[in-house]
């Protein structure tokens, strides 16, 4: 894969998405993106979110890394960027590393997002 420069767009670019997207999402790409702000905000036992919580939030079996590659690409649409401009589509929302200690992959929303998303579900209200 070729070296890309991330380009994270604004906290007022993502809340346009949410607004644009959202209701069009999956009941799956909706609990990975509530899940994902929820332990954003409320980091359960201290630490980052893994994977297979997405998947198990979502109803899904196994890894979560497809669907969230497709809520990714979902974000690249909207902001009329191809999916490899981001290195992998999945990289429009959230970040992912594996643990160097426990082999974990861990998620979590990019701030910009998460912050956006906030600001969506107070909307909403």
């Amino acid at each position: 894969m070729k070296d890309v420069e991330r380009c994270i767009p604004s906290e007022e670019k993502y809340l346009e998405a949410f607004h644009s997207i959202y209701e069009g999402l999956t009941p799956g790409h909706k609990a990975i993106l509530n899940k994902s702000y929820q332990h954003c905000y409320f980091m359960k036992d201290n630490r980052r979110l893994r994977t297979w919580e997405l998947s198990e939030a979502a109803g899904y079996d196994g890894d979560s890394s497809g669907p969230i590659g497709h809520l990714g690409a979902k974000f690249c649409e909207f902001f009329g960027v191809k999916d490899d401009e981001f290195g992998q589509p999945a990289l429009a929302i959230i970040s992912w590393f594996a643990d160097e200690i426990n082999g974990y992959w861990y998620i979590e929303l990019i701030p910009e997002a998460a912050r956006a998303f906030k600001h969506f579900h107070l909307e909403a209200v």
